[in-house]
């Protein structure tokens, strides 16, 4: 008797045993999706970290959607239908940002060619090529600057 038992056990485990792996992983996948999102209450905290009523009711919700066999996108574009794009922790990189984004590059590549442009050429240069030519001194002007530093001694 003892061993039929355990063999009805034994089979009750094995059917019970995907399961319990399935809820493993749905788990496992809720907690990733609770770190995208951020807590509606105040608009400051992931939901995972968050401490409030909004952000136990989105994590039974994100539960309940995985539960009824949405993936990930879907369940985090149900909550962007429900509350707009700002609830996504990374927001997808979408439109002006990104055009942004790439002028400032350009703009940072440009700067720094024309500024290694601009030293190279001032490198070449030899010194004093451009400073202006002596001028020369008119003797009788000479002559009374030095009477007028010998007057003021």
């Amino acid at each position: 008797m003892a061993v039929g038992f355990l063999n009805w056990t034994m089979v009750a485990l094995l059917f019970a045993a995907p399961s319990s792996l399935e809820s493993a992983a749905l788990e496992r996948e809720a907690r990733q999706i609770e770190t995208m999102l951020v807590a509606p209450c105040c608009w400051m905290q992931q939901v995972s970290e968050h401490q409030s009523e909004a952000s136990e009711g989105v994590k039974r919700q994100i539960r309940s959607l995985l539960t009824a066999g949405n993936t990930r996108q879907q369940v985090l574009d149900a909550f962007v239908a429900q509350y707009g794009r700002r609830i996504l922790v990374v927001p997808p990189d979408e439109g002006f940002g990104r055009w942004l984004y790439i002028g400032l590059l350009g703009g940072f590549i440009a700067g720094g060619a024309g500024l290694f442009r601009f030293v190279r050429r001032m490198s070449r240069r030899q010194p004093g090529a451009d400073a202006a030519p002596p001028q020369t001194v008119d003797s009788a002007y000479a002559e009374r600057l030095e009477q007028e530093l010998r007057n003021l001694d």
